[in-house]
């Protein structure tokens, strides 16, 4: 390994230990150019690794997962291979002459690094819009496409909603979805749109219905992503791309595994109202507000 900014204890001692682990020499040559790069972008020694470093780094692979310039898949590699030499060195303490302060500073961001890489498959943001805009003349498919993009609700759970399901508190607007083990919070944006469209709505059992009057099934909202995907002139995304960009774009402003996962999981007086009280946990509305994009309401209603 040459590098100008590697010790010589790393160089000549700790990276061939941990080289040796290797079986073949491809993995090898992946973690030494990440590990190459690290040291370049930062003009140190990696044993001279803090936590200020970490969180740079995490930062400055995370904008360039968002512009494009990086695939998550890459920046998850990235983080595991450095992850896994920085737990190598710190669980050799007494074998090297390191300082006692280092640590594996990249493990607290592992599980954003997965999340982000999970949710990867999501779609650009002006091709979201293209499709809102091409659906602006149905309100209950905007409606339900506004669900799976700012909500995260899968299609099962949209075809499972009722009326009844959602209550206002002062806090924000909440619903109890079916299968989940607590309310999933209603962004402003989302409740606006939904407010038009229950106002516009026939009484049936479930919040969406087909012209008979019959609940949803989820091919149906299949069948709605694949008609407007083809009016927007965007490639055929399914629900659960457009679902994905929920959880992406959540963690591209910084929101924690722990509230993606958990927000994930009307005018009308029938929606229950609980005045002077605040849901018991706003932790999801805190995540959800991280978010800058919103979703206008469709101006043809």
């Amino acid at each position: 390994m040459h590098s100008p900014y590697a010790s010589e204890l790393l160089t000549s001692r700790i990276w061939p230990d941990f080289a040796a682990h290797f079986q073949n020499t491809a993995s090898s040559a992946s973690y030494q150019a990440d590990l190459l790069e690290f040291m370049r972008m930062y003009q140190t020694d990696f044993l001279q690794l803090d936590s200020a470093m970490a969180e740079d780094y995490f930062l400055q692979m995370q904008r360039k997962v968002k512009d494009g310039s990086l695939k998550p898949s890459t920046m998850a590699k990235k983080f595991r291979e450095l992850h896994s030499l920085a737990e190598f060195i710190e669980s050799k303490q007494e074998q090297y002459p390191i300082p006692d302060t280092f640590q594996d500073y990249f493990a607290p961001y592992l599980k954003s690094v997965a999340k982000v890489a999970q949710y990867a498959r999501s779609i650009p943001i002006e091709e979201i819009d293209r499709l809102f805009q091409a659906a602006q003349k149905n309100l209950m498919a905007y409606c339900i496409f506004a669900l799976l993009q700012r909500v995260g609700l899968s299609s099962t759970e949209i075809t499972e909603l009722k009326l009844e399901d959602f209550t206002a508190y002062d806090n924000g607007v909440f619903a109890s979805v079916p299968g989940r083990r607590e309310p999933c919070f209603i962004p402003e944006d989302v409740f606006a749109i939904l407010e038009q469209y229950i106002s516009k709505r026939r009484e049936h059992e479930y919040l969406f219905s087909n012209s008979r009057g019959n609940q949803l099934n989820t091919m149906y909202i299949s069948r709605l992503m694949k008609k407007y995907t083809e009016l927007a002139g965007i490639p055929s995304y399914s629900a659960e791309a457009l679902r994905n960009t929920c959880a992406f774009t959540m963690f591209s402003y910084h929101a924690t595994p722990e509230q993606v996962a958990r927000q994930m999981g009307v005018t009308d007086i029938q929606i229950k109202r609980y005045k002077n009280m605040s849901y018991r946990d706003s932790l999801i509305q805190e995540a959800n507000n991280l978010v800058k994009v919103k979703i206008e309401p469709p101006k043809t209603f």
